[in-house]
């Protein structure tokens, strides 16, 4: 059931139709910043977009889910829900930062710095923020969701999207979380399965934790307490437009979404998880591979069904000697020198039933147990 943020007058109605006195509702409802929540969890209404309340159990709220996530699926899209502050940007209250107008106009600072008014604060953007969501927004509907306060939040909103194209009203902050030491993607209208977080702090998400992805904090200004980690400014750099946090992140969003929606990936697109993938790609994360003898030459390897279960377990794959150095080659036979050979390359020599094995288990298997046959 959905209700207008602002229309007092509609709570009444609603809940004398529901059979629940007026007085009855307002005694059984208690404030969390700025939402409302029922402490009867049958009347449990969360902010999910703006000026609306919903409840998550109700059949209309539920089937309007069902609804846009099967539009967005349609799409090939899947949903992003990223963190705002130490994961796309830094904001500082100390003095020694505040930058006066002239000192913003650096090329240096060209669109990633900003004065924050009316508050004393300066913000960084993470180098590759906007490359970032532009590409992202291709893939995925976007979603902030932050603990920090609502005014702030839109201000930083501002920064990252000026065109307001990839965010809208989908900005969850401080006064719509329940708890305000937890974030949770029950305040996200959308099906989980279809849903990934990324977030520089894992501990908000305490029931999300197969959802998210983990990112390096982003510590551009220093911190008022001592700490051995010296800042991006005290360094007089930045993290890479190339190599950096960000577009390694975005590399790997990619990959999720290629398996998510690749019709040769096991299972119909209604059984598809990035909770799934996620679990995957974290069995052979470091993993280089090159396959030899594997492949016949009328077939693309990297549309295998063996390539793309060694890419979902996060493996990064390759046909030849070029990806150095390599840690596993993917074989059926080898001959002597060849196995003197991945000694010297300080390889090993695997079978490719154990790509098999660690995929359907989702866990890395022992390659002793998988040894090639040596050929005469």
């Amino acid at each position: 059931m959905v209700f207008p943020q602002d229309s007092s007058g509609l709570y009444s109605s609603s809940f004398s139709i529901m059979g629940v006195h007026d007085d009855t509702h307002k005694a059984n409802l208690k404030a969390y910043g700025g939402s409302m929540d029922c402490v009867n969890e049958a009347f449990m209404f969360k902010y999910v977009d703006k000026d609306l309340w919903v409840s998550p159990d109700d059949e209309i709220s539920q089937l309007q889910m069902v609804v846009e996530s099967e539009k967005l699926l349609n799409n090939e899209k899947l949903v992003l829900v990223l963190d705002l502050d130490k994961t796309l940007l830094h904001t500082t209250k100390r003095s020694k930062y505040l930058k006066t107008p002239e000192e913003l106009l650096q090329p240096k600072f060209k669109d990633s710095l900003f004065r924050v008014q009316p508050w004393a604060m300066m913000t960084k953007l993470r180098p590759f923020v906007h490359t970032f969501l532009k590409e992202a927004s291709t893939m995925f509907e976007l979603h902030i969701c932050t603990m920090g306060k609502r005014d702030y939040a839109s201000k930083m909103v501002e920064f990252l999207d000026p065109e307001k194209v990839y965010f809208k009203s989908r900005v969850i902050t401080r006064e719509d979380l329940v708890d305000s030491e937890e974030k949770s993607l029950d305040l996200v209208p959308r099906h989980k399965r279809t849903a990934i977080i990324v977030d520089d702090n894992q501990h908000v998400w305490k029931h999300d934790q197969s959802n998210l992805i983990l990112v390096k904090k982003y510590l551009y200004f220093n911190p008022k307490s001592a700490t051995s980690i010296a800042s991006f400014s005290a360094l007089n750099t930045d993290e890479d437009e190339t190599t950096g946090v960000l577009p390694t992140i975005l590399e790997k969003l990619k990959l999720i979404h290629r398996l998510f929606f690749n019709p040769k990936s096991k299972g119909g697109l209604v059984h598809r998880d990035v909770r799934s993938i996620l679990a995957h790609l974290r069995v052979l994360q470091g993993c280089k591979l090159i396959f030899k003898g594997i492949f016949p030459p009328s077939l693309k390897p990297e549309n295998s069904c063996l390539w793309l279960m060694a890419e979902e377990l996060g493996a990064i794959c390759s046909m030849d000697d070029v990806l150095t150095p390599f840690t596993h080659v993917v074989t059926w036979a080898a001959t002597t020198e060849e196995s003197q050979q991945a000694e010297l390359d300080k390889s090993i020599l695997v079978h490719p039933r154990w790509l098999h094995a660690c995929y359907d288990a989702c866990k890395r298997y022992p390659e002793k147990d998988f040894q090639v046959e040596l050929k005469n």
